[in-house]
């Protein structure tokens, strides 16, 4: 038998709501800054960071995945274009012929490099600059609670996962 629907109450519902369209609003801003300084998509963004702050600037495929919480298809396909435009290599990892290492090309921190600076601009404008010190420790704790949320559930799937 399932538990009832817990609703939520007026005030609930608009603090969600505003979280969505906070959320929103800043991607966009985020996406179109990206794509006006360095002609790259947020997600090629996202990849780029994730592999300039990796030793060697490489990391393997699953990995990159794990850090960007993106399922092996959309990080496979993903990969592939960025590999086509430059910004990235894949290789076959050594010693494992089923992993496959990605490397951030010189052409993709370049791109990189002219991107981070009017990103860090719209996140400090859009995020910082408006909120008061002592509310960082407040959104910390809240969005802390958001990923412990959501890897308490990734946890309990993978053991449901194991126990079949």
């Amino acid at each position: 038998m399932s538990s009832p629907t817990r609703w939520l109450n007026d005030d609930e519902q608009h603090l969600w709501r505003l979280l969505l369209s906070s959320q929103w609003k800043l991607s966009r801003a985020i996406e179109e800054s990206v794509q006006q300084t360095s002609n790259l998509s947020y997600s090629e963004f996202g990849v780029l960071v994730e592999l300039s702050e990796a030793e060697n600037r490489t990391l393997r495929l699953r990995d990159l995945c794990m850090h960007l919480e993106w399922d092996r298809s959309r990080a496979s396909h993903q990969v592939t274009r960025m590999e086509k435009r430059g910004l990235v290599t894949k290789e076959p990892s050594p010693g494992d012929g089923r992993g496959v290492l990605v490397t951030l090309t010189d052409e993709g921190f370049s791109r990189l490099e002219a991107a981070v600076p009017e990103h860090v601009e719209v996140v400090r404008r859009m995020v910082f600059d408006h909120m008061k010190p002592s509310s960082a420790p407040v959104l910390e704790e809240f969005f802390s609670g958001i990923i412990a949320v959501r890897e308490a559930s990734a946890q309990s799937e993978v053991a449901d996962a194991d126990g079949d």
